[in-house]
């Protein structure tokens, strides 16, 4: 991806609160992943704009022959920390560090709309073995829970702004969905709202009023609670 300046600088100085704050992904998800893409022993996958690696471990358990593309140094330096032994290299979606036809499948989670849609799917094309498979994960908040929906306006206020994944053309795409739920206390809470790039981009006194305002939202709930998704996969075969 062409880096937004903005986005850049807030997950370069957010990525702890990356680690801590964002969701995993569900089992179900993997075993799908592990299916649609056939992944196993002898097959290499690139999981690209890898963040800090929060899919790139799950996907280790299948045996696949795993590398990383992350454009950001503030994350390829936690992904280093969180998930050792597997290489990741600088580059951008648009211009993958990799030779033609290098790798069985290509995976993108949560990461998909920063890209350039036409001029990534041509490059990821580039990079797949004849064959070779996609798929694109998103962690989507469960707005049909009022105080989820509340949440995202606060934080959203910037919305048409920013790249959103709400409304991505992809034709040729199958799409899985299931349910998930992210157990936060109210401090993960905060990290998870403070992980946004453009939160994680402001300045301490411009952070305050968001966080408070999310603070005062679970106020009234349990100290641990869940945080509920509908993870979607988009699967190309």
């Amino acid at each position: 991806m062409t880096v937004n300046p903005t986005a850049a600088t807030g997950f370069d100085s957010g990525a702890e609160a990356y680690e801590r704050g964002r969701p995993s992904y569900p089992d179900e998800a993997i075993a799908h992943l592990v299916e649609v893409l056939h992944l196993g022993p002898g097959r290499r996958v690139l999981d690209l704009a890898a963040g800090t690696g929060k899919m790139t471990r799950l996907l280790a358990p299948s045996g696949v022959d795993l590398l990383a593309v992350e454009p950001v140094a503030g994350m390829r330096a936690a992904f280093e920390d969180a998930v050792p032994g597997v290489e990741i290299l600088d580059g951008t979606a648009e211009a993958i560090p990799l030779p033609d036809a290098s790798v069985d499948a290509v995976v993108v989670a949560q990461a998909f709309h920063w890209f350039d849609a036409d001029k990534a799917l041509a490059e990821i094309g580039r990079v797949l073995r004849p064959g070779g498979r996609v798929a694109l994960v998103w962690n989507r908040r469960d707005e049909s829970v009022p105080w989820v929906a509340e949440m995202s306006r606060i934080i959203h206020w910037n919305r048409g702004l920013i790249p959103q994944y709400d409304g991505i053309q992809l034709d040729g795409f199958t799409t899985w969905r299931c349910g998930y739920v992210q157990r936060l206390t109210r401090e993960g809470l905060l990290d998870r709202v403070s992980s946004v790039s453009y939160i994680a981009a402001m300045d301490d006194e411009q952070r305050a009023p968001v966080l408070t305002e999310v603070s005062a939202l679970v106020a009234g709930i349990p100290e641990t609670f869940d945080l509920p998704y509908v993870t979607e996969v988009h699967s190309r075969t």
